[in-house]
């Protein structure tokens, strides 16, 4: 199995899987035009867990490894099936080919066709956990903690700090389910990163998310640096350089 590094996933050119598949990210015009929720499900069902499908493991379950369970799980399922061929068109610029009868996936076509079997499976499924781990809200350790010992003044800037922190997070940490989540990020982007909207939807997911990401780690240490000179040296923890973060 291999582990993607960021730095290449911030590449637009396509990430070799084996010697006849290589995997796509989908620009942002692209996802817009499919759908962001599409887009996640397409990601999200290479990593179903095994403890999500099987509702309780028995004999004969636990003598499968978890790609069988997977694509006997996936197969069972038009819905599902319909997601997967829209994966392998997105990311693999290809077909895929079903054969219930000997649960069989057969990616791409003639002599270029790959059976997916437990090993391009794991290959795959490690590369769409990592992209669709890009999008999770995973918590911090919250820089700006009030002590018994801050006078009030220094707890008044503390509170000043999470509200403006809460407004800057809002552009990563708004809700799937809002109609508008996407727009909301490319307008922002173009907004404080002095970029083209044409220039944003010619970016993958991966890119636009990132430099999101790093606009508010700028924007909250220069908050934090404007406001540590009132601030008690003692209780108050030095935010990370934006560089780092």
């Amino acid at each position: 199995m291999i582990k993607i590094k960021l730095e290449r996933l911030l590449s637009n050119t396509p990430i070799p899987i084996n010697t006849n598949l290589k995997f796509y990210q989908p620009k942002v015009q692209q996802i817009a035009d499919m759908g962001e929720q599409m887009y996640w499900s397409m990601l999200k069902l290479w990593a179903i867990k095994r403890e999500e499908i099987l509702d309780k493991e028995t004999e004969d379950t636990l003598k499968l490894a978890d790609f069988q369970v997977w694509s006997t799980y996936v197969i069972s399922s038009p819905e599902l099936l319909m997601i997967l061929a829209a994966s392998v068109d997105c990311f693999f610029h290809s077909k895929v080919d079903f054969l219930p009868t000997v649960n069989t996936i057969i990616i791409g076509e003639n002599e270029n066709s790959t059976i997916l079997d437990e090993e391009l499976y794991s290959v795959i499924r490690d590369v769409c956990i990592t992209l669709s781990n890009l999008d999770g809200d995973e918590e911090k350790e919250e820089q700006y903690k009030e002590t018994p010992n801050m006078s009030e003044r220094e707890k008044e800037m503390i509170r000043k700090m999470k509200m403006r922190e809460e407004k800057l997070n809002k552009i990563k940490h708004s809700e799937k389910e809002v109609e508008n989540r996407l727009a909301n990020q490319i307008v922002s982007l173009v907004a404080i990163g002095e970029y083209t909207f044409d220039e944003v939807y010619n970016m993958t997911m991966v890119q636009m998310i990132y430099l999101l990401k790093k606009y508010i780690a700028i924007q909250q240490y220069v908050l934090y640096t404007g406001l540590s000179p009132y601030m008690d040296s003692k209780t108050s923890k030095p935010i990370q350089h934006w560089l780092d973060a």
